[in-house]
């Protein structure tokens, strides 16, 4: 070109000379360009076919390798999508960040909030004295786990959400109405706006909207009722608060102006856009002490909404919220499958390369590059992983229900098929393509031809310690995942088979209302004809369902003792098997007074002294140790005083029952008779034969005696193990998950075992023709595997032992963590990686030696 762009230039001059050179060079552009394409198309094509020559060609290696990565990016999907959905909690609400919820703690010194709940009082004085807060909002639950009555002709149900709320919950939250105005729906005394549910539960295809429903919001027999004015949208899932009916905040008999008054009252404040909730908390004592009419016993602070679901551990909740340390557990799983599906697959691809060196050096040998080398390996490790992506959706569709029980999700079908969630998954098959196939893609380029060429291989990479560390950490994983489910399992168990102090198989509980109150003598007596029926009992509470805290000034001591109050019957310790450790059980009623004053505890009760009257008092050991008394016996006969004037003497002692789970100390209990009227369930103790038999008995009887109140009942037994949902949750999770990772790890040695017995196909056959036993060759194929499964475990242990021991400290009760825990786990791993190297083990043992001597 340079000789022609001479001629011309002499003879045609500078401009012809530099056009012809121009049009040279692009014409040659883009025959390179067209030709760059076309090569590079036929070798991606080479490539593909080749990929898929291998994978045809090693069957059991490609499965193991699709099977293992698929397991794992599905968990990384399950996961993905529960993290979506427990961050999702109330981001529903357009002014979500803004919104914040006034927590209490439990004294003035207190910086750390300790309740959900707080006063009613308090709302309304902060508007006024904090222009930054541009409104509020106060709901009031039912009580925890207490149901409603609610009627309306011939339908009658027993309701457990039924709040009352002001109506700026309409301009706080983003609940939108379907019929009726927001403004104004809650203005009026004994409004009520139920959701389209109960709507349609009650009216059918009538139009609720000026109709009325009769509800006894109190359970004091007081019918109320209530005018329906707005249908709300059902509240979403992912809402820390559900309500089925909201009632008019002014329709409540308490005073509502009260700053002492609790009883399940929550306060919602929304602020400026310029205001955090940092800037005010420090200004809140302030506030209280301008307030009350003395020194208050406790402070306030805003908790942000958002924060609520995940990060909201304090009593008195409005419902269950859930816990960041199960986002974080589900995680780190996830993650450990994913890890061990990935070292499965460096493993197997490393430990095959032996079979390609011949390949790399003939390719190395007509013109391949390095970097060609690395395409190609890189390029065949992202289309198993892409494939095991393909598959891993298929396994998140196929076990997406199953993913629901366990995590107690409603996750649906069509958040999988989501933009998000599948570029989430392609970007997690790229990254784990990439990273997998980093190491066997760089090992196999450097490959030297002449090493390749005359013996067939590179090196050897059976004694490599990358091999090793990786089975090593892999095992390691998976035994520290079986260590943990053996621990919640063990603390599940100890859970259910604990002395809690009292009986609570076969107790069946009643909420009493007003015709159970009136009648319950009779409807007692009816059912004590029943051989089925053991024995009844009414009380303020029971055990699960709530408690009353007061104090009690104990002889001997200058202080008062808060304690739990229980107001029962003379049944209520013989129903729940309570043992009586010294004195006697109670008889005597404390007055009448007593009873409704402690339903007013808390507000401003101005007693004469002079009143006095005797009662007796039944309280636990606890109280017995919190009172300084030595043992049950010194404390028989000690005087108390309750509210500050009724008096009386201790006439037992006994046990400590846990009335909540297991992960709080029991209470300090006092047991006193008060009437019915003060008791808000009935339990009745039955045999646990024909308890089908027995139910329908009773039935048929509170039909007969209670018939215009339907019955609705439930089993204590079912009501302490919801307390401890999520504690069963997180042990199936493990459960589900060290089954994942043992499958994943398995499959991995499994390959690898193979991978070993063919190596040794020959030494095999000569050890046989000089008389090895097929143990021995068993051995041979096996002792490895137990030496790297046995490091594991030793490496698993410290940290595994660890992390459960920080998650049995958040129960008062906990199990022990035995030798026994130890030596299970290992066993476990020993023997299911004996089961997985036996198969390849005893195969190549019992092959004719005649066979392994021809091989190669």
């Amino acid at each position: 070109m340079d000789e022609y762009y001479s001629d011309i230039l002499k003879e045609r001059g500078v401009v012809r000379a530099r056009l012809w050179y121009w049009n040279q060079a692009l014409t040659s552009l883009q025959v390179f360009t067209t030709h760059r394409i076309y090569w590079s198309l036929v070798m991606f094509k080479n490539y593909l076919k080749v990929a898929f020559r291998n994978f045809k060609r090693h069957k059991g290696f490609t499965f193991i390798n699709v099977a293992g990565l698929s397991i794992g990016m599905a968990c990384c999907a399950l996961i993905l999508l529960f993290i979506k959905d427990e961050l999702s909690y109330d981001r529903f609400h357009e002014k979500a960040d803004r919104i914040h919820r006034v927590v209490f703690s439990s004294s003035n010194q207190d910086t750390l909030p300790t309740n959900a709940n707080g006063s009613f009082g308090v709302g309304p004085a902060l508007k006024r004295d904090f222009p930054e807060i541009i409104e509020t909002v106060r709901i009031r639950k039912m009580g925890q786990g207490v149901k409603v009555y609610i009627g309306h002709k011939d339908k009658k149900f027993y309701e457990e959400r039924f709040f009352f709320a002001e109506s700026s919950i309409f301009t706080v939250f983003d609940f939108p109405l379907i019929k009726g105005d927001p403004a104004t729906a809650l203005n009026e005394p004994n409004t009520i706006v139920m959701s389209s549910k109960m709507a349609e539960k009650y009216f059918g295809n009538e139009d609720p909207i000026g109709q009325t429903v009769e509800a006894d919001p109190y359970n004091d027999g007081e019918i109320i009722q209530f005018r329906i004015t707005g249908i709300v949208q059902n509240v979403p899932r992912n809402s820390h608060i559900h309500f089925d009916f909201l009632a008019s905040y002014i329709s409540q008999k308490d005073d509502t102006n009260d700053f002492s008054g609790f009883w399940q009252h929550y306060t919602y404040v929304l602020l400026d856009k310029k205001t955090s909730a940092e800037s005010l908390n420090p200004k809140f004592l302030a506030f209280l002490h301008r307030h009350w009419k003395k020194d208050p016993w406790y402070t306030i602070s805003l908790q942000p909404l958002l924060d609520i679901h995940l990060h909201s551990r304090l009593r008195s909740e409005v419902e269950p919220t859930g816990n960041i340390l199960y986002v974080y557990v589900f995680t780190a799983i996830a993650v450990f499958v994913l890890v061990i599906a990935c070292i499965n697959f460096m493993n197997l691809t490393t430990a095959r390369s032996i079979k390609r060196a011949s390949e790399v050096g003939i390719r190395k040998v007509v013109g391949a590059q390095k970097n060609q080398l690395i395409r190609q390996f890189l390029g065949e490790s992202l289309l198993l992983s892409v494939l095991s992506a393909l598959m891993a959706i298929y396994i998140v569709m196929m076990t997406l229900s199953l993913f629901n029980r366990i995590a107690v999700k409603d996750i649906s079908l069509n958040s999988i098929i989501n933009s998000w969630l599948i570029l989430g998954v392609m970007a997690i098959a790229f990254a784990v393509g990439l990273l997998a196939g980093i190491y066997p893609a760089f090992v196999l380029s450097s490959f030297q031809p002449i090493h390749s060429l005359k013996s067939g291989t590179a090196y050897s990479f059976q004694r490599t310690l990358l091999r090793k560390g990786l089975v090593i950490f892999q095992f390691t994983l998976s035994i520290g995942i079986i260590f943990a489910t053996l621990i919640a399992h063990k603390q599940m168990f100890y859970i259910q088979s604990r002395n809690l102090g009292y009986d609570k198989e076969q107790i069946i509980l009643i909420r009493l209302n007003k015709d159970l109150r009136k009648n319950y003598e009779a409807f007692r007596n009816e059912l004590l004809t029943n051989p089925g029926i053991e024995n009844s009992t009414t009380s303020s509470y029971v055990p699960t369902r709530g408690s009353g805290h007061l104090s009690l000034q104990f002889e001997g001591r200058d202080d008062p003792l808060g304690q739990v109050i229980y107001f029962v019957d003379e049944e209520f310790i013989s129903t729940y098997g309570i043992k009586l450790l010294a004195g006697k059980n109670i008889r005597l009623p404390i007055p009448e007074e007593g009873a409704s004053e402690f339903l007013a505890a808390g507000k401003d009760i101005h007693r004469p002294d002079s009143e006095e009257s005797l009662s007796e008092f039944l309280v636990s050991e606890r109280t017995v140790q919190e009172a300084g008394y030595s043992s049950p016996l010194e404390a028989v006969g000690k005087g108390a005083v309750f509210i500050s004037r009724f008096k009386g003497h201790i006439v037992g002692v006994v046990s400590d029952i846990n009335i909540y789970s297991l992960h709080q100390e029991p209470y300090s209990i006092t047991y006193m008779i008060t009437p019915i009227q003060y008791h808000n369930y009935m339990s009745i103790r039955i045999q646990p034969k024909n308890i089908s038999e027995t139910m329908e008995f009773i039935g048929k009887t509170w039909k007969k005696i209670i018939p215009n109140y339907p019955l609705d009942y439930f089993f204590l037994d079912a009501s302490f193990e919801q307390m401890h949902v999520a504690d069963k949750k997180l042990g199936e999770i493990f459960s589900v998950f060290s089954v994942l990772a043992i499958l994943v790890a398995c499959m991995g040695l499994f390959g690898l075992a193979a991978y070993t017995a063919e190596q040794k196909t020959k030494e095999i056959g000569i050890r046989k023709v000089l008389g090895a036993s097929t143990f021995n060759i068993y051995l041979l194929l096996s002792r490895d595997f137990l030496k790297w499964v046995a490091v594991a475990n030793i490496l698993a242990w410290p940290v595994a032992y660890y992390a459960m021991n920080r998650w049995l400290q958040s129960f008062a009760f906990r199990a022990s963590i035995g030798l026994e825990i130890f030596l299970l786990s290992a066993g476990m791993a020993l023997v299911i990686s004996l089961l997985t190297v036996s198969y390849q083990s005893i195969r190549s043992a019992l092959a004719n030696p005649v066979d392994s001597l021809r091989y190669e």
